[in-house]
């Protein structure tokens, strides 16, 4: 691993050998059923050892298997944007999320902020987006890890439930429990009487 951090190409070219088993299996344990027909796994992978292969100096070693867990992340991020993009390329065929992932951060916290608000108030529509940003994103990070991970791809990144709870090794049941459980906490942080909500203080 230093070898490759280093700079030298044939030390790189066999850590990323190595690691294509384990990514393989890392893979197909993360991909939604519903993507199994229409990504391959294959290509994935191969995206991700290029972009290791190209950013190889951002990656420090920390133990005997910190490039598999790095290489990993890596793998993830190619995971969901080829997910972003089978959605955005299919019509119809279930409920929209949330937000829509060509949709901005700040249009996400907005539709996360409606949707704590309930029916009776709107509270975005009368607060300062940037303001509502910071003021969510300060929240979010007092969260439990499992709830901030929970609602920011739910409701942030709009990903179907069904690929969160593959992405996070849960059953859909409890990505539902958890998003329930960090709109709540949200609300307390963010106070239950703040405009953030649309009530008066």
């Amino acid at each position: 691993m230093h070898r490759a951090v280093a700079g030298e190409a044939a030390a790189l070219t066999v850590l990323l050998a190595h690691s294509k088993a384990h990514l393989q299996v890392y893979l197909s344990r993360k991909i939604p059923p519903g993507l199994r027909r229409t990504v391959d796994i294959d290509d994935i992978l191969q995206e991700a050892q290029i972009q290791a292969y190209r950013h190889i100096d951002r990656f420090t070693p920390r133990g005997p298997d910190s490039f598999n867990r790095w290489i990993s992340a890596i793998a993830l991020r190619r995971l969901r944007n080829a997910a972003r993009k089978h959605r955005a390329a299919k019509r119809g065929g279930g409920k929209a999320p949330v937000v829509s992932p060509t949709g901005t951060f700040e249009s996400s916290v907005v539709a996360l902020l409606d949707l704590m608000a309930g029916s009776d108030h709107t509270p975005s529509r009368s607060v300062a987006s940037r303001e509502a940003v910071e003021a969510v994103q300060a929240a979010l990070s007092r969260l439990p890890e499992e709830y901030r991970q929970a609602v920011q791809l739910v409701y942030l990144e709009g990903w179907p439930v069904s690929f969160v709870a593959a992405t996070m090794g849960r059953s859909e049941r409890a990505i539902h429990n958890l998003c329930f459980k960090a709109k709540n906490d949200l609300r307390v942080l963010l106070g239950s009487r703040s405009r953030y909500l649309g009530c008066s203080e």
